[in-house]
């Protein structure tokens, strides 16, 4: 039967069918990414910008000043641990690869040498972050993946498909102040990125609604870098000491030429098995634009601040200290080329390689250069991520849960005499600038006992931390060591302290920014406390307070003092006040010698119990070279040292004296300061005489962390 003869009586019928299924369309993840027009506006105009400075500006000249400053991880007393500067001569193409004549370098570290780390070697350009022709976005994580790894890894808040991962929200406008003395109107615009990840960044971006060119960015990563950090000891068929850091797909951060083979991939693998957490956060990263022509926008002043270290949420333990770090770069154009003073259309050549003298060298203070970026990261911070209905592809979120299974890191294992070998598990979970950490630990020789567990939620900025945590821990009275993890090593002996006792309780906890040394801290506590060797218990409330002031000189060059005063108060069953109060003068000598002055007392009143006394010489930190530990309600300490430079390291010749429960207790001896005072290696012969009921003075070796001097 022919079709057409049907054609009438199709088109009564149609009309009567239901319509056809309608094909379900995948929702368009870019659909809610502008919030509103302006940003839209603002956006699409600073992308189309930059791609207009990369063709109208052929290649750029600059003399490059890069400086960078890490503060040693104390919480005693500033430290500037490592200082390293550079200044380049450097020419760049948008077309093909940069060319860099270094003009002079210095360079300090104390524990390595004045010699040229890993960070300054090589003058290519995938080892030189700052690219003026690279998008600003990936210069975060430049100094850590290479330039090129770092181009392929970020998610730029101005990339052609930025609404997959980001929406935009813009600002009041406000007037920025440009490095030359002049002042411009700028539109802030805010990206917040859909997940968290170090593919995405939580940015500000100011724009020029005129010219739409970028007159200053400021961001930071959405997420600390932790899991995508491994360990390196094997490269290159040598040994080393360092870290790497991957994103995503991307290659590591090391060159492919320092991959190691089968043999030392195993060993890094390992390494990276039992590191202790070490986490990376960049507080902030701020891009500064200057005009190299008009409307055509170039970076002139770069500044990451952040900190690195071992990651510490835990209320039953010491609050690890963090190492922070500024790394500085600044571009001051060469001489100008005609071309551009002249104001020509077409693509120029921003500056020449002229031969003139490089540019007066500025004084850079680090640590305001940190402060300064304290209130923007704490800013960028609290941006977050954007709400679960907007969040579009989850592909390259992170996870947020993390497992520490047993024996997997060295912080979760350690010997002492009441638990004997204590192995611990930890699960993590992120939830952004707050993060909860269980701890759970099984001793060997309390393996009836209900284990030990440390629950702690932690609230993050870069300037302040907070920690509320529930526990079940054992601790020990020790002068100096804060708790049982507060020892140097995960080792405690029999006659180290003999005060041990279990806590139940919750606490908070007020410290500073992971970022800032611990100068002050303070803390609130409830808690049932049992004594180990007689199960006597009490339940008591009080508060716990720190600071640790520091004035003066850094470093061993100029004179600087400060000390400790802390206080804890509990009242309740056997209510006391527990109080230490020790000050510290360095004074430097000629020659590079050093003397270290040192004095104190620590007192407990009221009415406390065996385990709330303070034990002296347990850890070395008041006394050195005696067989155990001496409970006292009240004791004086002075301390002289003597330092002198050796290749790297310093030798200590030094001296102690103490005064506890009647006696006067003496010591002498000589140790080995290593990393500016971060760590001593000492042997030390007490001096006392032999009394009833008073240890005895042997030679005995100290390990001591976090010192004075």
């Amino acid at each position: 039967m022919n079709a057409r003869h049907h054609g009438p009586l199709l088109a009564v019928l149609l009309p009567l069918l239901p319509p056809p299924p309608a094909t379900a369309q995948p929702p368009d993840p870019t659909r809610d990414a502008y919030l509103d027009e302006t940003a839209r506006h603002l956006v699409a105009g600073a992308r189309s910008a930059q791609g207009a400075t990369r063709q109208a500006v052929r290649t750029h000249t600059a003399l490059v000043r890069e400086r960078l400053a890490f503060d040693a991880p104390t919480g005693r007393h500033d430290r500037p641990w490592m200082r390293g500067e550079r200044l380049l001569r450097a020419r760049w193409s948008g077309s093909g690869p940069g060319s860099f004549d270094l003009l002079e370098e210095h360079f300090r570290h104390p524990g390595v040498g004045p010699s040229t780390p890993r960070y300054f070697q090589g003058l290519r350009a995938g080892h030189l972050p700052v690219d003026p022709f690279a998008d600003p976005f990936t210069l975060g994580l430049a100094p850590f993946l290479g330039a090129g790894a770092a181009a392929i890894a970020v998610r730029s808040p101005l990339g052609a498909d930025a609404g997959r991962y980001y929406q935009f929200r813009s600002g009041d406008t406000t007037t920025l102040a440009l490095e030359d003395g002049r002042t411009i109107r700028a539109i802030p615009v805010t990206a917040i990125p859909r997940y968290r990840s170090i593919r995405f960044a939580a940015a500000i971006m100011w724009i020029d609604p005129e010219s739409f060119g970028l007159v200053r960015a400021a961001y930071r990563p959405a997420k600390r870098i932790d899991h995508e950090v491994t360990g390196v000891l094997r490269e290159a068929g040598g040994w080393w000491l360092g870290l790497n850091v991957t994103a995503g797909d991307t290659v590591p951060s090391a060159p492919a030429a320092r991959q190691p083979g089968w043999f030392g991939q195993l060993i890094n693998e390992t390494f990276t098995a039992v590191l202790l957490g070490i986490e990376t956060d960049i507080s902030s990263v701020i891009v500064d634009f200057a005009p190299v022509r008009p409307g055509r926008w170039l970076p002139r002043h770069v500044q990451w601040t952040g900190y690195t270290g071992i990651e510490s949420v835990t209320s039953t333990g010491s609050v690890v200290p963090t190492l922070p770090f500024v790394i500085d770069w600044t571009l001051e154009p060469a001489t100008r080329g005609a071309a551009e003073a002249s104001g020509a259309e077409g693509p120029v050549d921003s500056g020449e390689s002229g031969t003139g003298p490089p540019s007066a060298h500025r004084p850079w203070d680090p640590a305001r250069a940190r402060a300064g970026a304290l209130h923007l990261g704490d800013t960028l911070a609290g941006i977050g991520t954007g709400a679960a209905a907007a969040r579009g592809d989850a592909g390259e979120a992170a996870s947020p849960w993390y497992l520490y299974p047993p024996v997997w890191t060295l912080n979760l294992v350690r010997y002492n005499p009441v638990e004997g070998v204590s192995i611990g598990a930890q699960a993590r979970r992120d939830f952004g600038w707050v993060r909860s950490v269980l701890t759970v630990r099984a001793a060997t020789r309390e393996w009836r006992e209900i284990p030990d567990l440390d629950l702690t939620l932690q609230r993050d900025r870069p300037g302040s931390r907070m920690q509320f945590s529930v526990y079940r821990a054992l601790r020990t009275g020790a002068l100096g060591a804060g708790g049982i993890d507060g020892f140097p090593l995960p080792l405690i002996l029999e006659s180290d302290s003999l005060d041990f006792h279990r806590s139940t309780g919750a606490a908070l906890r007020f410290l500073p920014g992971s970022g800032e040394r611990l100068g002050f801290s303070l803390g609130l506590f409830a808690e049932r406390d049992r004594e180990i060797e007689d199960g006597d218990e009490r339940i008591r409330v009080g508060t716990e307070l720190a600071w640790k002031p520091w004035w003066g000189g850094l470093g061993r060059e100029a004179i600087g003092a400060g000390g400790t005063v802390s206080v804890r108060v509990a009242a309740g069953d056997r209510g006391h006040v527990r109080t230490m109060v020790e000050g510290a003068l360095l004074l430097p000598l000629s020659a590079g010698i050093s003397l270290g002055l040192q004095g104190g007392v620590a007192d407990v009143s009221g009415d406390p119990l065996p385990q709330d006394l303070w034990d002296l010489g347990a850890t070395g930190a008041w006394l050195r070279g005696h067989s155990e530990a001496i409970p006292t309600s009240r004791a004086w300490m002075a301390r002289a040292d003597l330092q002198f430079p050796a290749r790297y390291a310093r030798v200590s010749l030094f001296a102690d004296r103490a005064s506890a429960e009647g006696g006067e207790y003496l010591a002498a001896g000589a140790g080995l300061v290593l990393l500016d005072g971060l760590l001593r290696l000492d042997v030390a012969q007490g001096l006392t005489e032999e009394r009833d009921g008073g240890p005895d003075a042997v030679l005995r070796f100290h390990v001591l962390a976090d010192n004075l001097f």
